[in-house]
C-alpha cells in the first residue's frame, strides 16, 4: 500500500478565481414592491399610534410639529435604506457553491459550498404569491452564520435552483457513500 507525502505548498493567491468578478442576479423589480408594502404597513401602524398619542394626549400636541417632522424624516430614511438595500442584493449559483451578498454600510457576502448545504426550503409569503415570488433559504452544516436565505425570485425559477441543488446534493451524497 502506498503512502502518499504530505505537502504543504503556499498558494498564489493571485490565480484563485474572484468572486467580486461574479455577475449577480438580483431580486425581481416585484419585490421591491413588496417591501414597501411592509414598510407602508409598518410606518402606517407608526403614523396612527403617533396620532393617536397627539389627539389624546394634550402635553404632547405641543409638540406635534417636531412629532410629525420625525415621522417624515423617518419615512424617508427607511425608504431610502431599504431602496439601496434592495439594489445591493444579489446571488449566484455556481457548479461548486452559492454566493450571497447583501448589506449598505457593512456589505457580507456569503459563499456557501454544496457540499455544506444540508436542507433547502422554498417559502412563499402572502404578498409574495400573489407578486409570483418566494424565496430560498439554505441551511448549512457550519450552524445560523452560514445560512443564506434569497427573497425576490421569480417562483419558478426559485423552484428549478431549489431542484438543481438537489440533484447537486444528491450526486455529492452518493459520491461520497461509495462501495467498497
Amino acid at each position: 500500500m502506498p503512502t502518499e507525502t504530505f505537502t504543504n505548498e503556499v498558494i498564489d493567491i493571485n490565480s484563485l478565481p474572484k468572486y467580486e468578478e461574479i455577475e449577480l442576479q438580483h431580486p425581481h423589480s416585484n419585490y421591491w414592491k413588496i417591501i414597501c408594502i411592509n414598510l407602508s404597513i409598518f410606518l402606517s401602524i407608526i403614523g396612527i399610534g403617533a396620532a393617536v398619542l397627539l389627539i389624546f394626549i394634550k402635553e404632547i400636541s405641543a409638540y406635534a410639529f417636531l412629532i410629525i417632522a420625525v415621522y417624515v424624516a423617518l419615512l424617508a430614511i427607511l425608504f431610502l435604506l431599504y431602496r439601496i438595500s434592495f439594489k445591493k442584493r444579489g446571488y449566484a449559483i455556481r457548479t461548486h457553491d452559492v454566493i450571497y451578498k447583501s448589506g449598505i454600510i457593512a456589505e457580507s457576502t456569503t459563499i456557501v459550498p454544496l457540499n455544506r448545504i444540508q436542507h433547502i426550503e422554498l417559502n412563499e409569503g402572502i404578498l409574495s404569491r400573489a407578486f409570483h415570488l418566494g424565496s430560498l433559504q439554505l441551511f448549512t452544516a457550519g450552524g445560523q452564520t452560514g445560512h443564506i436565505h434569497i427573497s425576490g425570485i421569480p417562483i419558478e425559477e426559485a423552484k428549478n435552483i431549489r431542484d438543481l441543488l438537489l440533484k447537486k446534493l444528491d450526486l455529492i451524497d452518493n459520491q461520497t457513500v461509495a462501495p467498497a
